[in-house]
């Protein structure tokens, strides 16, 4: 009996963590979800709200905005207080703006809406993350993480294809209302499943010594390291095409180079998020087994960067052969998601929730400034050309403001020149 007990205790204590990673995983896959959902939506929105590119590129990056301000608190309250709690209110919060933006008759209040999804997803990757540093060893960290990202990249799939075809279907404001109520059925399940660890018994098993505590010491340290402002300025810039491109532009860009419908469009962009699913566990997976992080991060950059200019500027019109294209973008380009590894690694990792808040930042920046900074390239070189009540865009209008992108990747790569190799050791305690 004693036996069987034991034995059914450590297989509960094997599998649970698991479990915990999947709920708030799942909130990762719900932030995605809504976060990338304007880009089935520009002419409903544009025409709803009468918006120029640089407008509707504004109100999709109202997300990004709060998104950005709440990246450094977030991980400063996981540290300190219970993610669980965190969590929780921060899907409700979520499910909130989400409710409020299919309800807005203004502008305003549509903006106010995206600004609540920013910042209750703001907890999302970083309370994930943080509860895998409490319930996996430090050696699984980019492997499981890399998984976190599968499942919010298929979030951002189901923004795409499904979502265009809801909103064919029931329109722009039944669907978000919609999304919110799934968003407060996951807050109860979390709520009521997980629960948090006590971090003490991770500090005690890394054997990390007693230094002075607080997170203004700790960040301190982390600004001081040129290594933490190099790595998540790479991160921002890296990430930021799949943000701007898959989330927003991409859908617009597709129809009117390749003359699809909304949803075959959606479903080409979906390719994107596709990829990045399969590629971020494969990087991290093949950068813990190498003991590498840099090489990674460089090879899937270049081929990342490469496969955007492919889809931006070659010639073809054969839609399976966009479609590889849009899928090895969306691979290759989520090897930076290595980069969360290296900023734990380069870090004290009593501080860990602020150190991915630290570069989930910058991610956020990046993503905040390009989307309206493609929207701005568009109205520059705008005809005045309307089609439907809506602003008509050249295709090279859109090459023209997109290539920022790739540009943006570039210098990523520099950055890159500049950090020093960790070789898969923790050098922050």
């Amino acid at each position: 009996m004693n036996t069987t007990s034991s034995y059914s205790k450590s297989f509960w204590s094997s599998i649970y963590p698991w479990l915990i990673w999947g709920i708030s995983s799942s909130f990762l896959f719900y932030k995605y979800l809504l976060e990338v959902s304007p880009s089935v939506m520009v002419e409903e929105l544009m025409r709803e709200f009468s918006l120029s590119g640089a407008a509707m590129g504004n109100l999709a990056a109202y997300y990004f905005y709060a998104y950005l301000v709440m990246q450094l608190p977030t991980g400063i309250l996981l540290d300190r207080f219970s993610p669980r709690r965190l969590i929780t209110g921060a899907i409700m919060v979520c499910a909130g703006g989400a409710w409020l933006f299919s309800k807005a008759n203004t502008l305003g209040m549509a903006e106010i809406g995206r600004l609540l999804i920013g910042i209750g997803g703001a907890f999302s990757a970083v309370g994930t993350m943080k509860l895998i540093t409490l319930w996996f060893p430090p050696q699984r960290f980019a492997w499981v993480s890399g998984l976190m990202m599968t499942v919010g990249m298929l979030g951002a799939v189901g923004g795409e294809t499904p979502l265009a075809y809801s909103v064919s279907l029931l329109g722009w404001r039944t669907t978000m209302a919609l999304g919110a109520v799934v968003g407060a059925l996951l807050a109860l399940l979390l709520w009521f499943l997980v629960r948090d660890h006590r971090e003490q018994e991770i500090i005690e098993h890394e054997e990390i010594p007693e230094i002075k505590s607080g997170f203004l010491f700790y960040l301190t340290e982390l600004m001081k390291k040129p290594s933490s402002w190099l790595i998540s300025l790479y991160s921002g810039l890296a990430f930021a095409p799949i943000s701007s491109f898959g989330g927003l532009w991409g859908v617009p860009f597709l129809m009117e180079e390749y003359h699809l419908t909304r949803p075959s469009a959606a479903g080409l962009t979906s390719l994107i998020f596709i990829g990045f699913a399969m590629g971020s566990p494969l990087a991290g997976w093949w950068s813990d087994k190498i003991r590498r992080r840099k090489p990674v991060m460089v090879v899937g950059t270049v081929l990342g960067m490469a496969m955007l200019l492919l889809v931006l500027y070659s010639p073809t019109k054969s839609t399976l052969l966009l479609g590889i294209l849009l899928w090895g973008f969306g691979y290759f380009t989520s090897f930076f998601f290595v980069s969360f590894a290296y900023m734990r690694e380069i870090n004290n990792p009593r501080s860990s929730g602020m150190s991915i808040g630290f570069i989930n930042m910058f991610n956020a920046a990046c993503g905040a400034l390009s989307e309206p900074l493609i929207g701005k390239l568009l109205d520059m070189r705008w005809d005045h050309h309307m089609l439907h009540g809506v602003r008509w865009f050249s295709i090279e209008n859109y090459q023209h403001a997109l290539t920022a992108l790739p540009i943006g990747m570039l210098l990523a790569l520099i950055l890159l020149l500049f950090i020093k190799e960790t070789f898969c050791q923790s050098t922050g305690r």
